[in-house]
C-alpha cells in the first residue's frame, strides 16, 4: 500500500495538486524500471473494488481507496498527514476527466464551485467524486429514456417510478457515475449537467418553524433557478410533492413552493416514487403530473436477477474473504426469495439474502471456503421471521397416528387427510398455490374443526399457527359486501375503523405464512367474499387494506360445512332410547354438490379444491369410546387434587343411551359437564370431599332397578360414590 501511494503521488497529476504530500512522501524505489511489485492482501482488497468496471480508474479514486484502507491510515497518520483533510481537498477540485480528455463548458466554469458550495448544506452533488458501479437490468434501456427526457428542450422533468427495490435510486447514481467517467455512451450536453440530490432532512432540520423551512427551499430554489445546469434529484418525491389535502403538516404548503418553478420550467427535477405513491400523490393533481415523463421500472425476471448477482459476486467475494460463492447457491438465492418473500422485490431482495448469508459464514469456526445452502436457508429464516425450511420431516404415519389420538371413528378420511398432508409439504405440488385446499363436510360434532386444529398443532407444535375465520361473521349489509370483505382483508384508509398497518384476518398469514386457514361453515358467508375465496385457492395470494401482499402458498385451507346432510332411521341402532333411536345423521357426495350448488357455490370453486372429506357418522363404538376419553381426563384432573377416580364399567352404556346422534361429540362433553363435573363441584363446594380419597361413579343400580330419580352422593367410609340417574 506505501508503494502504490508514493508511486500515484509522483507519477500522476496528483504530485502538482499536493505539492506538500509530494516533499513528505518519498518516491518509491525501483531496481529496475518493469519490475513487478507484490501486492500485499491489503492493496489486493483495495484493488478489487474497482475490478469489473467499464471506464478508467482515476488517480484520484486509487488514491482515496488506498489511503481509506488501514495500512494507507497508518503509513500517512505516522508521516503527520490528515488523511481526511487530503482526501477533501481531492473532492473539491473534482475528479480527473476519463481518456485524458479536459473538461470545457459548465462543468470547468469557476461559476459551478460556488454554486456547487452554496448547496453543499442542503444534500449532495453526485457528479463531483467516484460512485461504485452498481448492478442493473436492464439499465441501457431504462436509462436511455432518462437520457433523452434530459436532452429535451423543455418538459425535462421525470419520475422514475417502480416498486420498492427494483434500482430506481440506483439509475439515477448509475447516470452520475458515468457523467464523471464521461462516458460516450451519455451526449455531451447531458455531461455537462451536475445532479444535486437534495435532502429533506438536512432542509428541516433545525426548522423551528414553518417560515424557516420555506425560506431554505426557496433558495436552493433560487440557486437552481440560477443555474439550470443543475439538475434536481429527489428521492421519495412523493413527500415533497404531496399537499395538505392528503397529510397536513408543518411542512405541506411550503411543499407547494416547488410546483411553481416546475410549471414554468425554471427548473429540472428528477424524482423517484413507487406506482402506488404516484397514484395516490402526484397523479390526483393532472397539471402536476403533465410536468412529468415517466420511467417505469418493473421487477427483473429471474435470468435477470442472475446476471446481476454474477456482476456483485466480486465485490462480495473480495468483502468476505476467502469465501467463494459458487453459480448454484446464486440460483438457489433467486428461487428462496422468489418462494418465500413475495411481497418484496428483485433484484434487492436477492442482495440483501445473498450478503446476509455471506456474512453468517463469516461468524462461523472455523469460516468456510464456499458459501453453503445452509446459509443462505439460515439467513432466510431471519428474514421471514420463522424455521420454515428446515421443519421436521413428517411421514404419512406419524401424520396419520398424531390425528387418529384425538379424532376417532374417522380413520379412513384421516388416512387419506395424511397423505394429502405429507405431499404437500414436498415441492412435488407446485407454489402457485396453497399447499393444499380441503372441504370438510359432514354432520356437527364429527370432528371437522378438531381435525383442522390438530394439523395446526401438529405442523407447528405449541404455537398457534391455527387462522379461524368464523363465516357466520362473514355478512353483509343488503347488497353490499364491504362489511364482510373488510373483516377478511381490513378497512380501506380513508374509511371508518381504518387502522394502518393492521389489516383484517387473514393479515395473520404474513406472521404466520405455515398454518392452517380455517373457514368454518363457509357457505355461510356473504356471496360477495366468494371472489376473494377464489383467488385464495387458485393463485395463493391477495392483497390486504393496507397493499399488502398476503401469502397463502406455504399454507393448507380447509372449509368445513355441514351442507348435504340428512337424516335416515335405521332400526340397526336400537341402543337409542325413545322416539330418538335410531336417528343417524350422514352426508352422501351428490347431496353435498346439490345443496352447495344452492346455496351459491360455484363449479369453478369446487373445482379448485384438492380433496373432498365426507365425515361419517358417530358409530355406537365410536360414542362408548369418545365417553371413555373423557372419563379420562375427568381422572386425570382428581388425580391432581390427591383423588383416585374411578366408575362402574356400565357407565359407559349408561351415558352413552343420553346421547342423541344429530348434536355429534359436542353433546357427550355437554353430558359429562352436567352430570359428572357438576357434581364434583357441588361436592367440593359443599365440603363432601373432606376426608375423601378415592371417588366412585355409578349408573342404574346393578341388581336392575334405577337409582333415585335425580343424582345423588353418599359416602362409603373414605369413598364418595356420585350415582348418576
Amino acid at each position: 500500500v506505501e508503494t502504490l501511494l508514493a508511486a500515484l503521488i509522483h507519477a500522476t497529476p496528483l504530485r502538482k495538486r499536493l505539492p506538500g504530500l509530494a516533499r513528505v512522501v518519498k518516491p518509491p524505489w525501483l531496481r529496475r524500471q518493469g519490475k513487478k511489485v507484490r501486492t500485499s492482501p491489503a492493496s489486493t482488497e483495495v484493488l478489487a473494488q474497482f475490478r469489473g468496471r467499464e471506464e478508467a480508474v482515476t488517480a484520484n479514486a486509487l488514491f482515496a481507496a488506498l489511503a481509506a484502507s488501514e495500512p494507507g491510515k497508518h503509513f500517512l497518520s505516522g508521516l503527520a498527514i490528515d488523511v481526511a483533510a487530503v482526501v477533501n481537498s481531492l473532492d473539491r477540485e473534482g475528479p480527473q476527466p476519463a481518456h485524458g480528455r479536459r473538461r470545457s463548458g459548465w462543468r470547468a466554469s469557476p461559476e459551478r464551485k460556488r454554486a456547487l458550495e452554496a448547496l453543499a448544506g442542503y444534500g449532495r452533488v453526485l457528479t463531483t467524486h467516484q460512485l461504485r458501479r452498481r448492478p442493473l437490468a436492464d439499465v441501457e434501456r431504462f436509462l436511455q429514456s432518462l437520457v433523452v427526457n434530459l436532452c429535451r428542450m423543455k418538459n425535462r422533468n421525470t419520475l422514475i417510478v417502480g416498486p420498492p427495490g427494483t434500482g430506481k435510486t440506483a439509475l439515477v447514481y448509475e447516470l452520475a457515475r458515468r457523467i464523471v467517467a464521461e462516458d460516450p455512451s451519455i451526449p455531451a450536453t447531458v455531461r455537462d449537467i451536475d445532479i444535486f440530490e437534495l435532502s429533506p432532512a438536512f432542509l428541516r432540520a433545525g426548522a423551528s418553524v414553518v417560515g424557516q423551512y420555506e425560506e431554505r427551499l426557496k433558495e436552493v430554489l433560487n440557486l437552481l433557478t440560477a443555474h439550470p445546469q443543475i439538475v434536481l434529484f429527489v428521492d421519495e418525491i412523493h413527500s415533497f410533492l404531496q399537499s395538505g389535502m392528503h397529510h397536513r403538516t408543518p411542512f405541506s404548503d411550503a411543499n407547494e413552493t416547488l410546483k411553481g418553478p416546475l410549471a414554468r420550467n425554471e427548473i429540472t427535477v428528477i424524482g423517484c416514487t413507487t406506482l402506488a405513491e404516484f397514484r395516490h400523490y402526484i397523479a390526483p393533481d393532472k397539471a402536476l403530473a403533465d410536468r412529468f415523463s415517466l420511467v417505469v421500472l418493473e421487477p427483473p425476471d429471474r435470468v435477470a436477477t442472475l446476471h446481476m448477482l454474477q456482476a456483485q459476486r466480486p465485490a462480495m467475494e473480495a468483502h468476505y474473504r476467502p469465501l467463494r460463492i459458487p453459480d448454484a447457491i446464486l440460483r438457489r438465492v433467486v428461487e428462496l426469495t422468489d418462494e418465500f418473500l413475495p411481497g418484496r422485490y428483485q433484484p434487492r431482495k436477492s442482495l440483501q439474502l445473498l450478503d446476509e448469508a455471506c456474512a453468517l459464514c463469516s461468524l462461523r469456526d472455523p469460516p468456510p471456503q464456499e458459501l453453503p445452502e445452509d446459509a443462505v436457508v439460515e439467513a432466510l429464516e431471519t428474514k421471514v421471521g420463522r424455521g420454515l425450511l428446515r421443519s421436521r420431516r413428517l411421514t404419512v404415519d406419524e401424520v396419520y397416528r398424531a390425528l387418529t389420538r384425538k379424532i376417532v371413528g374417522q380413520d379412513d378420511v384421516l388416512r387419506r387427510l395424511a397423505e394429502a398432508v405429507v405431499a404437500g409439504m414436498g415441492r412435488w405440488s407446485g407454489t402457485s398455490a396453497p399447499r393444499g385446499v380441503f372441504l370438510f363436510a359432514g354432520p356437527t360434532g364429527v370432528g371437522k374443526t378438531e381435525t383442522a386444529l390438530c394439523l395446526a398443532e401438529l405442523l407447528h407444535p405449541g404455537k398457534d399457527a391455527l387462522i379461524r375465520v368464523d363465516c357466520n361473521t362473514l355478512q353483509g349489509s343488503g347488497f353490499d359486501s364491504s362489511p364482510a370483505i373488510n373483516r377478511l382483508l381490513g378497512v380501506p384508509p380513508g374509511y371508518v375503523g381504518y387502522t394502518a398497518g393492521q389489516g383484517g384476518i387473514l393479515s395473520r398469514v404474513r406472521d404466520i405464512p405455515e398454518c392452517v386457514i380455517l373457514f368454518d361453515e363457509f357457505e355461510k358467508a356473504d356471496p360477495g367474499v366468494s371472489d376473494i375465496l377464489l383467488q385464495i385457492v387458485d393463485t395463493g395470494q391477495v392483497e390486504d387494506s393496507d397493499g399488502n401482499l398476503l401469502d397463502f402458498r406455504r399454507s393448507f385451507i380447509i372449509f368445513t360445512t355441514n351442507a348435504g346432510c340428512s337424516y335416515e332411521t335405521s332400526s340397526k341402532l336400537g341402543f337409542f332410547p325413545g322416539d330418538q333411536a335410531g336417528e343417524l345423521p350422514s352426508v352422501e357426495l351428490q347431496s353435498l354438490m346439490d345443496e352447495l350448488s344452492a346455496r351459491g357455490v360455484g363449479p369453478e370453486f369446487i373445482g379448485r379444491i384438492d380433496h373432498i372429506c365426507l365425515f361419517r357418522p358417530l358409530e355406537p363404538e365410536t360414542i362408548r369410546e369418545v365417553i371413555g376419553r373423557q372419563l379420562e381426563r375427568v381422572r386425570q384432573d382428581a388425580a391432581q387434587k390427591g383423588l383416585d377416580l374411578a366408575w362402574d364399567p356400565a357407565l359407559t352404556q349408561h351415558l352413552a343411551d343420553q346421547w342423541r346422534p344429530r348434536f355429534g361429540v359436542r353433546a357427550l362433553h355437554q353430558i359429562l359437564r352436567n352430570r359428572v363435573r357438576t357434581q364434583l363441584g357441588i361436592a367440593e363446594a359443599q365440603g363432601e370431599l373432606e376426608g375423601v380419597t378415592r371417588i366412585f361413579l355409578v349408573g342404574p343400580s346393578r341388581n336392575g332397578h334405577a337409582s333415585e330419580p335425580a343424582d345423588r352422593r353418599y359416602r362409603q367410609g373414605d369413598t364418595l360414590v356420585i350415582a348418576l340417574a
